[in-house]
């Protein structure tokens, strides 16, 4: 009778151990977590037809970006983000050694021109008495040669040429005067050239307003035509929203449709919008609201609205999610029908 191994059942063994400590893994494992509730219910549309947009805050006077047309050093930054600022209050001021200099050199070169000017008119003063007596003396010597008194011929024509030279000094001297005059008026062009751009080292408020956003540091170099601006500006004395509605459903738009913008993701927030206008150019879609089935392929149409003071506790930039009421696609598309 032959022999049976030992291990025989070893193998059947360890698949059952194997099987219960899958099991028991499993078992062990946390279920499935609780369905998480949202911080604040989601925005709904609170009209029964309405077109919906992705808005912006913005200042009413929508956002100025502050550059400069000078390169330079900057000096000295004046303004912190959150300050008002004045009219024509400074903002940045440039490093204006070089044009002072300029404006300095422009003021000495014109005073060298006036005093030329002025040594110019003396000159005529001058000429003019030298010609009034040159042609008196040919006018006696002509009388005395036409009464036959005794008087040269050659002494006449001598006091004549005196005369006419006297007439040319005195054409010269007028041209000197002219060129004199010309020059000052260069000089005073080059030397308001120098105080224009001696004012443009100083960055200033185009408008009263807020500064929103200041990029620029003393010390760095101001490039004229930079993607960044230096200073972000704009008058917060009444918020705009700025919406983007997809082409698709611009034609339902209207003036006098209600709208309502809710913070994103809360529902429970909202405020009245007025309608300002509508922008009358179309632009290819600049904000993404992530909503299942949005299109960005698509332009859009620009509406501003006006936002109340304090309505909402929004920032210059903010996105809002905004229901603007218009007519039921079903009915519009039937009353396009009935027209002629």
């Amino acid at each position: 009778m032959a022999r049976r191994s030992p291990f025989r059942f070893a193998l059947p063994l360890l698949a059952l151990a194997g099987f219960g400590f899958a099991a028991w893994s499993i078992a062990s494992q946390p279920g499935t977590p609780p369905r998480a509730e949202p911080a604040a219910a989601p925005p709904r549309n609170p009209f029964p037809a309405a077109v919906a947009g992705l808005g912006e805050v913005e200042p009413v006077s929508e956002t100025i970006a502050i550059g400069t047309d000078l390169a330079g050093l900057i000096a000295a930054v004046h303004v912190r983000p959150g300050e008002q600022a004045a009219a024509g209050a400074a903002l940045i001021s440039l490093d204006d050694r070089r044009l002072r200099a300029a404006v300095a050199e422009v003021e000495a070169a014109l005073t060298v021109v006036r005093a030329n000017r002025a040594e110019a008119e003396a000159s005529l003063a001058s000429a003019e008495a030298e010609r009034r007596r040159a042609t008196l003396d040919a006018e006696r010597y002509r009388a005395l040669v036409r009464g036959e008194v005794a008087a040269s011929r050659q002494r006449l024509e001598t006091a004549e040429a005196e005369a006419r030279k006297a007439e040319a000094n005195v054409a010269l001297a007028r041209a000197r005067i002219a060129a004199a005059a010309a020059a000052a008026t260069q000089a005073e062009a080059a030397l308001a050239r120098a105080r224009v751009d001696l004012d443009k080292t100083v960055l200033r408020a185009p408008i009263a307003g807020t500064v929103l956003r200041v990029t620029a540091r003393p010390g760095e170099y101001a490039q004229p035509g930079s993607a960044e601006p230096l200073i972000l500006f704009g008058d917060l004395s009444v918020l705009h929203v700025r919406v983007q509605v997809d082409e698709t459903d611009a034609p339902r738009l209207s003036a006098a449709g209600s709208s309502v913008a809710f913070l994103r993701g809360d529902g429970t927030r909202s405020a009245a919008l007025a309608f300002v206008r509508i922008e009358p150019l179309a632009r290819p879609k600049r904000f993404l609201s992530n909503a299942p089935g949005e299109r960005v392929d698509t332009r859009v149409v620009e509406a501003i609205y006006r936002l109340a003071p304090d309505a909402l506790p929004v920032q210059v930039g903010q996105m809002l999610d905004v229901f603007v009421e218009a007519e039921p696609r079903a009915a519009r598309q039937a009353l396009a029908r009935s027209s002629p």
